[in-house]
Formats: C-alpha cells, sequence, structure tokens
C-alpha cells in the first residue's frame, strides 16, 4: 500500500506532460500558467510642457457615473506630481490649468462563449471550455494653457480595454483530473491574485470596480505623457519554445544586447507563422533597448527596429492577438521622439544625450499638441524635393516585382522620402499591392526626423 501515493503522483505527472506537451510544441505564448512576459520600464518624453511648478486640474463629465470625474483628477494630479517633483497643486492662482472633457465611457457586460474542450478519452467527450470577454472604454480631450490663456498641450485620448479569459475553472464545469492537474500546477507556481486564486493576475477577469480604476488610470497615464516625463512598468509578452528559451532567459535577466543578437542570428523558422514569434522577440529586444537607452537618437532607432519587426510578425501572423498590442504602444512612443526631434530641429540646437533631460528642458514642443498654426519652418513643401522618393515610386517597384527586402532597404536609405500617409494614401497604397511590412517601413522611415518630408492629409 505504500506505493499508492506514489503511483497516483506518477500518474498525474504523466497525464499533465500529455495535457502540456501540446502547448509546448513550437513557438507560442503558453497557456495560462506556461506563460512568460518580461516587466519593461516605459519612459516617454513630452510632446507639450507645463509653465511654472504650479498646476490645477479641471475635470468636466456629463452623462456619464460621477466618480469619473473626481477619479480622474486625482489620478492625474498623483501622476503628475509623480513623475516631476518641480510641480505643486495650486488652485488659486496655477501657472498651468489642464482642463479635461470625459466624452463618453462604457463598460458592456462581459460576453461568455463555449468552446469545445479537448478529451483524452475518446470515448467520453470533454467538458466545453468557457471563455470571457471583459472591455471597455474611456475617451477623454484634455487641453493645458497658461496662466495667460497660452495653449501649452492638447489632445483626445481613448484608454481601451479588451481581453479575452479562460473561466473554466470558475464555472464548475470543469471537473476531473484534467482541472485537478492544472489547479496544482498554479498552486506549485505559487501566484496569488486579488481574487484568491492562483493564476496570473492578467489571466483572471477585472471586476467591474477594477476594470474602472484600469481604464481612468489609462486615460491619466496618456495625459501625463503629453506634459511632463512619464516612466510606467508595462508587462510584456514573451513567444517560447525550441531556439526562443535560450533568448528568453537573456530577455528575462535583462540582458537585451545579448537577446537581440542571440534572435538575430537565429535561422528563420521553417514556415511563415512559426517564424512570426522570434520575429515578435526582436521587437521585444528592441523596445526594451529604447527603453533603457539614455541617448534619444538611439531610442528612437531601437523603436523604429521594433516597430518593423512587430509589423512583419503581424503580416505573417495576423491571427495572433499578442502581436497586435505592441504597436500602438509602439506608435504613442515614435509619435512622442518624432515631436521632441522636430522640436529640436526647430530650435536649430543639437540634442543632448539624456532623452529625459531633453524632454524636460525643451519648452518649444508644444506646436504638435497646439490648436494654434505651426510655425512656418515645419510646414508641409507644396512639391516633393526631386530625390525624394514617393508613393508612386514604392507602387512602382511593387509592379515590377522588386523583392520585399531590396524595397524596405530603398526607402529606409533614400536621400528624401515625401510619402503621403494619410488615411487616403494608405489606401491607395494597399490597392496598389504595398503590404504591411513596406508600408511600416514607410511609416518608420516618415518618423526619422532628417531628410524626410511628409505630405498633409488631404
Amino acid at each position: 500500500m505504500s506505493n499508492v501515493p506514489t503511483r497516483r503522483v506518477v500518474l498525474v505527472a504523466g497525464v499533465a506532460a500529455l495535457l502540456l506537451a501540446p502547448m509546448m510544441r513550437g513557438q507560442n505564448f503558453g497557456s495560462a500558467f506556461t506563460k512568460k512576459k518580461i516587466v519593461l520600464e516605459r519612459k516617454l518624453p513630452p510632446t507639450g510642457h507645463i509653465d511654472g511648478t504650479g498646476i490645477k486640474v479641471v475635470v468636466n463629465a456629463v452623462g456619464v457615473q460621477g466618480d469619473i470625474s473626481a477619479t480622474l483628477k486625482s489620478d492625474l494630479e498623483n501622476i503628475l506630481l509623480r513623475n516631476d517633483p518641480r510641480l505643486r497643486s495650486e488652485d488659486v492662482h496655477p501657472d498651468t490649468i489642464i482642463t479635461c472633457t470625459v466624452t463618453s465611457y462604457a463598460q458592456p457586460v462581459p460576453v461568455r462563449t463555449a468552446q469545445q474542450g479537448v478529451s483524452l478519452n475518446s470515448k467520453k467527450p470533454a467538458p466545453p471550455q468557457y471563455m470571457e470577454r471583459v472591455t471597455g472604454t474611456l475617451t477623454v480631450g484634455f487641453k493645458a494653457t497658461s496662466r495667460t490663456g497660452h495653449s501649452l498641450a492638447a489632445d483626445n485620448v481613448k484608454a481601451n480595454y479588451d481581453h479575452e479569459f479562460n473561466v473554466t475553472s470558475n464555472t464548475g464545469a470543469s471537473t476531473g483530473l484534467a482541472s485537478g492537474i492544472f489547479h496544482s500546477i498554479g498552486n506549485a507556481a505559487g501566484h496569488v491574485t486579488k481574487a484568491g486564486s492562483n493564476t496570473e493576475p492578467e489571466e483572471t477577469p477585472p471586476t467591474a470596480i477594477e476594470l474602472h480604476d484600469k481604464l481612468i488610470q489609462d486615460a491619466a497615464m496618456q495625459i501625463a505623457s503629453h506634459l511632463v516625463n512619464t516612466s510606467e512598468q508595462v508587462n510584456v509578452n514573451l513567444a517560447r519554445g525550441g531556439a526562443l528559451d535560450e533568448p528568453d532567459k537573456l530577455l528575462e535577466g535583462k540582458l537585451y544586447s545579448r537577446a537581440l543578437e542571440a534572435l538575430e542570428v537565429t535561422p528563420p523558422f521553417s514556415t511563415p507563422e512559426e517564424d512570426a514569434y522570434r520575429l515578435y522577440n526582436i521587437g521585444v529586444a528592441n523596445e526594451a533597448l529604447a527603453y533603457s537607452s539614455e541617448d534619444f537618437n538611439k531610442a528612437r532607432t531601437y523603436l523604429q527596429q521594433a516597430a518593423i519587426s512587430y509589423g512583419k510578425a503581424i503580416d505573417a501572423k495576423p491571427t495572433e492577438k499578442y502581436f497586435l498590442e505592441p504597436q500602438n504602444r509602439i506608435d504613442t512612443a515614435l509619435a512622442h521622439y518624432k515631436v521632441l526631434s522636430d522640436d529640436a530641429k526647430s530650435s536649430h540646437t543639437e540634442p543632448v544625450s539624456s532623452h529625459v533631460e531633453t524632454a524636460s528642458t525643451h519648452n518649444s514642443s508644444t506646436k504638435a499638441a497646439t490648436s494654434g498654426p505651426a510655425p512656418a519652418a515645419s510646414a508641409p513643401a507644396a512639391d516633393p524635393p526631386a530625390d525624394a522618393m514617393t508613393n508612386d515610386q514604392v507602387i512602382e517597384m511593387i509592379a515590377a516585382h522588386i523583392d520585399e527586402g531590396n524595397i524596405i532597404d530603398n526607402i529606409q536609405h533614400a536621400p528624401q522620402v515625401h510619402f503621403d500617409l494619410s488615411v487616403q494614401g494608405q489606401v491607395y497604397l494597399s490597392q496598389h499591392g504595398v503590404n504591411g511590412r513596406v508600408l511600416t517601413a514607410m511609416k518608420t522611415r516618415d518618423r526619422s526626423g532628417p531628410g524626410s518630408t511628409h505630405r498633409a492629409s488631404r
């Protein structure tokens, strides 16, 4: 009888191995219990600035629940004061007034769907797997003005939450040995969340109150990022499996340069769908290097390379939902760095080595966020320069069946570019065979500053 517990453990371990084997095969992001993540410290320079040291935050909201105004005001003030120690709240004679208007708030009831589970017993069907999709949005317009009424920054921000969770264990529908195995794995990992369950927090659906707070905090962070240097921790998924596991260890150890080198020398996987995960991790390594760099130009270059790699991953496997999330992060970061670069050029000064110092000392960066007319120096050219690459030239290369790598190389090394990347321009490019990777290269080059010009949206 003494061997019975041992045999039971062996049996459970064996069945667990059978269940986990499909998840460990090939490249993917793993399951709820095997997913790998790293935390990046995301640093952004502001697109505008704050006059003086005294600030006042005013939040208006019509037609939404009353506590949103108070919570957004409190969160925004806290983020601003935390990221710029010079600032203080001043209600009577503020140097800068930040007026926010909540334009919409939505938190629909979560949608639950059932999917057929996988059974180890061909004679006994597996219980269904229940998925729950949680969504929510909050949109806010803001404007920062000086004491004299001069506009310092203005924009519309949107906090969006859209995640799907496996909630099978919460329904009571998942029973038997397999369910017990997965709960044991969770216990062994030692993860404890708000609900007392043993899964990672991001794998547990937020409550209505938690989602409410997430949306407001996200909107507050977006507004603050226009006004002060911001730093926030971002959870980033890592693709895993096969040749990706060793670079993953380097990324987890914050050895980003070594991880990037290891990923770049790894031969592409056999299919585009599999190789998409290697390209995604290359994007993660470049993004991590950007945030850890103290050199403005290097940080921007890393972000551009990350955008290209993420774009290639999406093109190779557009059905992978985890490939989509980094795009907004990178686009936002590049927009901030582009404003900083344009400001440095318009003021005819050399950018200093630290992007944090540069952002805090450039007060003329308001031109991208103000409602007034743009300075003449940044006005778009009426006609493209003679040596500038245009949309039509890219389309001509596509039509001539020049391979994609050479087209992207030409875009990256053109003396100048004059792309129309308005909505109509992108539709026209797509209609003429320009795919996502080439379009991403065009966007990246368009943001790159020196030698590029941009045609205004028509």
